[in-house]
């Protein structure tokens, strides 16, 4: 547990000096945020990306994986109509993965019956998301986001080797989590650029395409 607390405080250190970079860089660039309606036009924004998820009262440790998001804009200028934001909904699928001797919680993979000694257990989790997001453009470049939602997740574990006969050496289980989330974008041209987001349940880095 102590190193999973060490590792998602350096990842969330990363995570925050990425969008202070981003948030950097628009101060030096021409600001638009006054400028209602003056963003990209598009119909859906397809983010496929990479994810590091620290759920881990589930399993103990970082999961790595992959994942992809799309939002369709609803509302092109507003809810404030004095400054330069718009909304969306947002639908995600992610998976991560879990492996090497992740049995942290409560001494066992979250559903297991089994010895501590050990503990070997390949773990993945399917989350699929949905979300409201609301964007603050603030240059041509740069611009930020926050989210807040909840989903879906499937979730299973096996035992790899040595379980004893007797005990569960497999999970499988399936429940709704809350999801928080804030980010940046910042686009390389009209339609496509980098996405940052970090908060609950992951850290995400990948790219931002305006369709």
């Amino acid at each position: 547990m102590r190193r999973f607390h060490r590792n998602s405080s350096t990842l969330a250190a990363l995570g925050a000096a990425v969008l202070s970079t981003l948030v950097t860089t628009s101060a030096l660039a021409e600001g638009i945020i006054k400028n209602p309606g003056d963003h990209p036009k598009y119909s859906v924004e397809l983010e496929p990306h990479g994810l590091l998820d620290w759920d881990n009262y589930y399993w103990g440790g970082t999961g790595y994986g992959l994942g992809m998001h799309a939002v369709i804009p609803f509302l092109d200028n507003g809810p404030v109509s004095t400054i330069n934001n718009n909304m969306g909904i947002g639908f995600g699928l992610n998976w991560s993965h879990w492996s090497d001797n992740r049995c942290g919680w409560a001494g066992y993979p979250r559903g297991f019956v089994g010895p501590v000694v050990g503990c070997d257990v390949s773990s993945n989790s399917i989350k699929l998301p949905v979300f409201v997001q609301w964007n603050f453009f603030f240059t041509k470049v740069v611009g930020a986001f926050g989210e807040a939602g909840f989903g879906i997740y499937h979730d299973w574990a096996t035992w790899n080797g040595g379980c004893p006969a007797g005990f569960k050496c497999s999970v499988n289980d399936t429940g709704v989590f809350p999801y928080f989330e804030g980010g940046g974008r910042f686009l390389f041209g009209d339609s496509v650029g980098l996405l940052v987001r970090i908060g609950y349940p992951y850290l995400t880095v990948g790219m931002s395409i305006l369709l």
